[in-house]
């Protein structure tokens, strides 16, 4: 008898140690910062940035949020073209981040293709290759995203990228 019960105590002893420790394995991860990953982050200086202004309508608001469709022979798929069905996802996509005080915009590499439904609002062709040239050609995919400040600092994202990036994007140039 007094061996049963020492197997219990010892058996209740181990899954007390085992289960506080996942317990605060939980706890530590929980509380852990995900760093911000992106490509690319530095400034622009005032003629890139006062030509990203003119040619996309950037008047007022304190970051421009550009998303960016690669041009097609760097991608599997027609990204280049604006349905319906494209323009509810990225509208349910960004319902999800706090784009107050944004320009937020989708500039399509081969926007040529796709001329009658460009607005120059929302929706613009990449002026004169400048975005390709200066920003997409470091590294080749189907999207991109590149969020920007007033003063010309920017972080920018090549690849199929989240809420939780562009939000933290937004946030990290607004300080």
């Amino acid at each position: 008898m007094k061996k049963t019960i020492l197997q219990i105590i010892i058996g209740l002893t181990i899954i007390s140690c085992s289960t506080t420790k996942n317990v605060d394995d939980k706890k530590g991860d929980s509380q852990k910062e995900k760093a911000i990953t992106y490509d690319y982050a530095d400034k622009i200086d005032s003629v890139q940035l006062n030509f990203i202004k003119k040619s996309y309508k950037w008047n007022n608001e304190k970051i421009l949020i550009l998303n960016y469709c690669q041009p097609l022979y760097s991608c599997h798929f027609n990204n280049n073209e604006i349905t319906s069905k494209s323009i509810k996802w990225w509208k349910n996509f960004y319902s999800k981040i706090n784009t107050e005080d944004c320009l937020n915009i989708r500039v399509l590499a081969n926007g040529e293709r796709v001329k009658n439904k460009l607005d120059n609002i929302n929706y613009f062709d990449d002026k004169n290759d400048f975005l390709l040239k200066i920003f997409f050609s470091r590294k080749k995919s189907c999207f991109g995203v590149l969020v920007l400040n007033r003063e010309g600092y920017y972080i920018q994202y090549n690849g199929h990228y989240s809420e939780k990036q562009v939000a933290k994007y937004i946030a990290n140039l607004k300080k």
